[in-house]
């Protein structure tokens, strides 16, 4: 597999960066894994439209039937991350590469602001036989020694449906949806964030619907930074109807050092620092 080289165009917008505070664990220069991206649309020749309601009120549902898809192959694009930063990368044989995580990630607007995802990809398993229903994203309270503040850990079986604190204004809304923000409480002091950590597969995926799908490799490779995430200025993904992404990562085959299970477990549990920071 070999990096292709990045554009010289200069572009239109100037990525804002965020501030880490310093005392934090950072992403290891060496640590890397492969991000394989492919859009997933529904098919409802082979599944009608699915609607579910909750509060009385009714919202558009991915098909849950693994042969209701349309995966397009030829919009597939495969990174390599390595030290916080993103890479494109030449596919060669992702058969040989020993997957680490999958996501299955839906937008459900304009019904809701929602993100339903599964964790594994909704053209290979019926959803119903997996777990019983796609999840809207949700969180779980994280803290480490040594480290100030509350880390927001993202996956589909949190116990928690806000973060755990303010969100960096640099990912709300443009990665995470201002529904999953924290809900201020009168009278209580207000907490603080560490960042978001958590499933490595949704971690990644949620860029993908920061931009419209053109923008993808551009937003990748310009606003992934070590740690932190830097606002763009593009038009936002977010709201594009039944928009949906398969998200694969891969150990890395040519950094066996650097790519292991224990270390990617390491960097989802924030053992290097938040993968977005405050």
């Amino acid at each position: 597999m070999s990096s292709q080289a990045s554009s010289s165009k200069k572009t239109a917008w100037a990525p804002i960066a965020p501030h880490i505070p310093s005392g934090l664990p950072r992403i290891s220069s060496d640590l890397s894994c492969l991000v394989l991206y492919e859009p997933l649309r529904p098919n409802y020749n082979k599944q009608p439209i699915r609607v579910g309601t909750h509060g009385g009120n009714t919202f558009w549902a991915p098909p849950n039937l693994k042969d209701a898809y349309i995966r397009d192959n030829a919009s597939a694009k495969l990174f390599r991350w390595k030290g916080g930063r993103m890479t494109s990368i030449t596919a060669g044989d992702l058969n040989k590469c020993t997957t680490y995580a999958v996501a299955t990630i839906f937008t459900q607007w304009p019904d809701t602001d929602h993100l339903l995802a599964v964790t594994f990809d909704a053209e290979k398993k019926d959803v119903v036989e997996e777990n019983g229903g796609w999840k809207v994203l949700s969180f779980d309270y994280v803290t480490r020694p040594g480290t100030q503040g509350l880390y927001s850990s993202v996956s589909v079986a949190g116990g928690r449906q806000q973060l755990a604190a303010p969100g960096s204004p640099a990912w709300v809304p443009q990665l995470l949806p201002r529904i999953y923000n924290y809900d201020p409480k009168p009278n209580r002091p207000q907490p603080v964030s560490a960042g978001l950590i958590g499933d490595l597969a949704l971690l990644f995926a949620l860029p993908a619907f920061s931009a419209q799908p053109g923008s993808l490799s551009q937003v990748l490779m310009s606003c992934m930074q070590p740690n932190k995430w830097h606002k763009h200025q593009l038009l936002h993904g977010q709201d594009e109807k039944e928009r949906g992404m398969v998200v694969t990562v891969f150990l890395d085959p040519d950094n066996k050092e650097g790519s292991t299970k224990s270390q990617l477990d390491r960097l989802q549990d924030g053992g290097y620092g938040p993968f977005y920071g405050p």
